[in-house]
């Protein structure tokens, strides 16, 4: 049970004790001084309490390694607060619970004077699931790196533990590179933005790219906030960025290619000769260089075969390789790719695709085109990440209002994102193959982080239940009220989020640029 509190996601197990602790003015920390430093950076800024070390502290820390990979047990009673985890991560899942269990004014970066009573009680917590994402693509619209930090910050608020981080695109690439560097310096602007199948632009160039220190440091923030940083450049296809930089890796290399102004499928892939693979090896050298993840992303979707099976030397190239024509070159890359990678002692992550000539052994499936695909997965023995567009999609319209802003299409409210079951139709001898799930958010029609807030929340909260919680005795009428006072944190942050009862005036579409098209109103579902 859960009491009459507002814990979102919610615990395994909550029983209410009597009475309550009263965070003093000399309250002080007991425990590594690693760990008083998580609790200090989560707690000192909205209670304006120094926190120090202190042997006789009345907020005590337990390495307790009988406990679960990243869970804890939080005790509050009358004398005091004990915290007790197994690793870094579940200390921060601890003090995340315990910080929802204080006012929301607790999450404001400088305090205004609440009091800082905790209520007894006891919770006990594991996650359900071992990954649990958000995918941020910077690609289509660029984030600046202020709001990297920012983004992290809320994806621990919810106990997400991975950001993965989708770092290429026919809009434009995101990531120095040292070894090519018109990669950062041509592919990562574009000279303008076009709506889909509008003749006319907003002429006005956009883009930007982050250094590798930049991303060195999200990394490392990241990673003291219980996350996991997972990078992703998409290879062979969405490399119109790729090609304006280096147009020689193009199947064909005197057409002139430029950065993408607008959204879609493009039919240009890289020409996956020996000088493209040297060239997809050394960026990927670059990128583990930087991120440290186990799993790597390495794309793989929407790559039509078009240029391929019209050019003869892609036909030689196939032969030379012994494939039986060119439309088997990806699937060759990819596991070339896997390959490398494993040589590294990396995993291979890629979207569903990657299995489309059979399953690719030694690599996790995203299942993105469908939950099918994840369970086919697994039932081959692979390892899946479950990102379903029809429950995971939050670049799809939130509502059928007409007022919603103009976005890229689909129905998923936030009903339809709590429902979601990632074992879902997943033979249960094959459960233990569902490493977790994450949330997408494509930002083709997403172009501040202000707008991916909109999007992401509430709708984000209602998946962090789903990747967290177990799904017995939850239900949507539960959740909501929980959901209700879990606002009021985001309120205290300052997030831009979509109030459940519509959006606020000022976030609004539906005119002009932004006008929704015919063919995205009424009842479509995505």
């Amino acid at each position: 049970m859960s009491g009459s509190f507002t814990l979102v996601p919610q615990p395994r197990s909550t029983e209410v004790g009597q009475g309550s602790f009263t965070l003093a003015e000399d309250l002080a920390i007991a425990g590594p001084k690693e760990w008083a430093a998580v609790v200090r950076r989560l707690l000192a800024p909205g209670t304006g309490l120094d926190l120090p070390g202190r042997d006789d502290g009345a907020l005590r820390l337990h390495r307790d390694e009988s406990l679960p990979d990243e869970g804890y047990r939080l005790e509050v009673t009358g004398d005091g607060i004990d915290v007790h985890a197994g690793d870094h991560r579940g200390l921060n899942w601890a003090v995340q619970t315990l910080r929802q269990l204080l006012p929301a004014a607790v999450y404001r970066p400088a305090p205004v004077g609440a009091q800082w009573q905790v209520p007894a009680v006891t919770i006990t917590d594991a996650p359900r699931f071992a990954w649990r994402g958000v995918m941020l693509d910077v690609g289509r619209h660029f984030m600046p790196l202020a709001d990297l930090y920012s983004f992290v910050d809320l994806l621990a608020t919810h106990k997400y533990n991975v950001l993965h981080l989708h770092l290429s695109e026919d809009q434009g690439w995101r990531m120095e590179s040292k070894s090519h560097p018109r990669l950062h310096e041509v592919g990562s602007t574009r000279h303008q933005t076009r709506r889909p199948g509008a003749e006319d632009g907003d002429g006005t160039p956009h883009g930007g790219y982050y250094t590798q220190d930049q991303l060195r440091s999200v990394v490392a923030y990241a990673a003291q906030r219980g996350l996991e940083v997972v990078p992703e450049l998409d290879f062979p296809g969405h490399v119109r960025a790729v090609l304006a930089a280096y147009p020689e890796l193009s199947n064909n290399p005197g057409e002139g290619h430029t950065v993408a102004d607008t959204f879609g499928i493009f039919d240009e892939v890289l020409n996956l000769s020996d000088e493209a693979m040297e060239f997809v090896f050394s960026v990927f050298t670059e990128l583990l260089d930087v991120f440290p993840s186990r799993y790597i992303h390495a794309g793989g979707d929407e790559a039509p075969r078009t240029e391929w099976l019209a050019s003869r030397a892609a036909a030689e190239l196939a032969e030379r390789r012994g494939l039986p024509d060119a439309s088997h070159l990806q699937n060759w890359f990819t596991r070339q790719v896997r390959d490398w990678l494993a040589e590294r002692g990396r995993i291979l992550v890629g979207w569903d695709e990657i299995n489309d000539e059979g399953h690719l052994d030694g690599a996790v499936t995203m299942a993105w085109r469908g939950a099918g695909y994840g369970v086919e997965a697994a039932r081959a023995g692979g390892e899946v990440v479950m990102v379903p567009t029809s429950h995971l999609y939050l670049d799809y319209y939130q509502s059928n209002d007409p007022d919603e802003p103009y976005s890229i299409g689909g129905h998923l409210p936030v009903e339809k994102v709590y429902a979601f079951d990632p074992l879902e139709g997943v033979p249960p001898e094959h459960r233990g193959k569902i490493l977790g799930t994450q949330a997408n958010v494509w930002t083709e029609y997403i172009p501040t982080m202000r707008r991916a807030q909109y999007h992401l929340f509430p709708r984000a909260c209602a998946h962090a239940e789903v990747a967290w919680s177990d799904p017995a005795g939850r239900t949507w009428d539960e959740f909501t009220p929980r959901l209700t006072g879990h606002l009021e944190r985001l309120d205290a942050v300052g997030v831009d989020y979509r109030p459940l009862g519509g959006p606020q005036p000022w976030q609004r579409g539906g005119t002009g640029a932004f006008e929704r098209p015919a063919a995205h109103q009424g009842d479509a579902d995505g």
